[in-house]
């Protein structure tokens, strides 16, 4: 199994971009310096900040940390909680003379988390019994009145003695307003810092894509406001569209004004963006087989394995890596094999061979992705041996496996036709045949790039396999209608948001121009989430109308969607239903006579719509 972890070893093949953000980062002329590492979720920002890490650490000069994030999702004060955790690892790193100062900025964020939290609930009860009105703490502190005069005691003894303990008589500065104490954090934060054995302190934020919103703000701020100072150099691991998204939550753009705050806001923050290009189909193929390798081979030997093809450059050469080439290069180094061998390495990795390319094509450049599919696959091979012992053909479950990947609608019409099955799955084989010959419309779903690629991965003749116990092993995927958003390119997100908040047909014209610019994989990606909306009535007619007019390969499933639907069809409605009626009668007819049929849609509506084509 492979574990959704960074990685120990560079498979992804970051070093280059390790070795520059290092060097960047290590340099004082440079700080203070935030640097955004940027790459879409499962992109491995881990495992290269990993990789960052190993090559600082080297530096005697340089004092790096690291902090998650989403460790402090849950906390109160998500900033505060983040400081006192970066002031507690350089107390540790920093040589003896520095860890007074540090611990002097400990106290000053306890006073921070006391003056967010505590003073503002304990001090207005401290005050009301001042002011000979103790009922409102009399409401919400139980117990005899020696109990609630020791609760209001302790309050204010806490809240006096930090004071007390902070701020050391003649300080001429004792000022409490939050702008003093930033500016005070500030100063005294960058002269703890001030030390001849130490040059730089390098702070890598990883994970800040996991939190909610209002955290991943307070977080950037508080790097901005309190951290950022001489010395230092922040790395952030993140999805940029998450960081977008999260800004226009917190800062909704203003009517009238075209200004992209999302993008200002990221660039008052980061000053060196980085971006983590996605992977191509051929990286992703390479990385398949490599992690199929990895499975097998002794942790040592792999990167032995690893090293000498960066050394040999053939990740950027034209060509996917071989099979042949990879149980070349293992005799050649001798390198050693885990429990199982050679001969069970070979017998999987022939499979995933096989099928990598068209795997490839649907996992869109995401590391993460293909880790899942080659556990998901491994988990079923096993649960094949427990349940069938060896009457399951692997390669028909791993061929299975991708059509689910690719698309689980065909998926579960698959499963359909195979309850048919006599001698052979008449309708399977109907359908190859038609889409070999040049497809009708019925056969259209099937005859997608994609799809076509996956006709021809072997075994080929499908049909002639009854596939009862293969859909059993999968049968959590017959009823499944949750779509993976994780491996969606930055485009395909993008266009989903635009349709999500285009307020009139005017906007859709751009949004459709953009939208024909996406690969065939990326606009499939869209629909698979356009679809189950218009099924759930909450995508807007005139989106409907302009998807449906512009992308002919979707115009089947955009029909059966409308009368899966349950909205009633509007008045306002129509002259919609007419755009699309007058561009592809022929396919509308028996949608719209059938949602008669279901009561979505009125008799009069029809003629109305029908009458409009007449005149046109």
């Amino acid at each position: 199994m492979w574990l959704d972890n960074a990685s120990d070893i560079d498979i992804l093949f970051y070093e280059p971009y390790a070795r520059i953000i290092a060097d960047i980062a290590k340099n004082e002329k440079y700080n203070p310096l935030t640097i955004g590492v940027f790459g879409l979720w499962g992109a491995g920002k881990s495992t290269l900040l990993k990789l960052i890490n190993e090559k600082l650490e080297s530096q005697e000069e340089t004092i790096c940390v690291t902090i998650n994030a989403w460790m402090f999702e849950s906390y109160d004060d998500a900033k505060m909680a983040i400081i006192e955790a970066l002031l507690l690892e350089l107390k540790e790193k920093f040589p003896d003379d520095a860890k007074k100062k540090f611990g002097k900025l400990i106290k000053r964020v306890d006073w921070f988390k006391l003056g967010t939290k505590a003073v503002s609930t304990l001090a207005p009860v401290v005050a009301s019994v001042a002011m000979g009105n103790p009922l409102p703490m009399l409401l919400n502190v139980t117990g005899n009145a020696e109990e609630i005069g020791n609760t209001v005691k302790s309050a204010a003894n806490s809240i006096q003695s930090l004071k007390d303990e902070y701020w050391k008589e003649g300080d001429v500065s004792n000022d409490e307003s939050t702008i003093n104490n930033i500016r005070k954090f500030r100063g005294e934060f960058s002269d703890a810092l001030k030390n001849d054995d130490i040059k730089n302190v390098v702070v890598m934020i990883d994970d800040l894509d996991r939190c909610r919103p209002e955290r991943i703000i307070e977080i950037l701020e508080v790097i901005k406001l309190f951290l950022s100072v001489d010395r230092t150099t922040f790395i952030i691991a993140a999805d940029e569209n998450v960081i977008k998204y999260s800004i226009r939550e917190k800062y909704p753009p203003m009517n009238g004004f075209d200004v992209e705050l999302d993008k200002e806001y990221i660039e008052k923050i980061i000053q060196l963006p980085i971006y983590i290009p996605e992977l191509s189909a051929k990286d992703i193929q390479n990385y398949l087989l490599l992690l199929v390798t990895q499975s097998y081979l002794e942790q040592e030997s792999f990167k032995q394995l690893i090293d000498k093809i960066f050394e040999e450059k053939r990740t950027i050469s034209g060509d996917v890596i071989t099979l042949e080439e990879i149980n070349k290069l293992i005799d050649e180094l001798g390198l050693n094999w885990q429990d199982g061998g050679k001969p069970v390495f070979n017998e999987t990795a022939k499979i995933i061979d096989e099928i990598r390319e068209i795997v490839a094509s649907t996992l869109k450049g995401n590391p993460r992705q293909a880790k899942r599919f080659l556990n998901t696959f491994i988990t079923k091979r096993q649960l094949a041996k427990i349940y069938y012992g060896d009457e399951i053909d692997i390669s028909i479950l791993a061929k299975l496996l991708v059509l689910q990947k690719l698309d689980n609608d065909l998926f579960i019409q698959l499963n359909e036709w195979n309850k048919e099955f006599d001698t052979e799955n008449v309708k399977f084989k109907e359908m190859r045949m038609a889409v070999a010959q040049g497809t009708t419309v019925e056969q259209e779903p099937w005859a997608t790039p994609q799809i076509k690629k996956w006709l021809d991965c072997k075994p080929i003749e499908l049909e002639k396999y009854p596939l009862e116990r293969y859909f059993y092993l999968t049968r959590e995927n017959l009823k499944n209608s949750n779509i993976d958003q994780s491996g969606f390119s930055s485009n395909t997100k993008d266009i989903l948001v635009r349709i999500g908040n285009a307020q009139s047909g005017g906007q859709m014209t751009a949004i459709i121009n953009a939208a024909k610019e996406l690969s065939s994989v990326e606009i499939g990606d869209v629909f698979k989430v356009v679809i189950p909306k218009i099924e759930k009535g909450d995508l807007k007619f005139f989106v409907i109308r302009d998807l449906f007019i512009n992308f002919e390969r979707f115009k089947g499933k955009i029909s059966e969607a409308l009368l899966k639907s349950n909205s009633k069809i509007k008045v306002g409605d129509i002259p919609v239903l007419r755009a699309m009626y007058q561009n592809d009668s022929e396919r509308l007819e028996e949608t719209l006579q059938k949602m008669i049929e279901k009561g979505t849609l009125s008799q009069k509506m029809l003629d109305d719509i029908k009458a409009q084509q007449k005149k046109g």
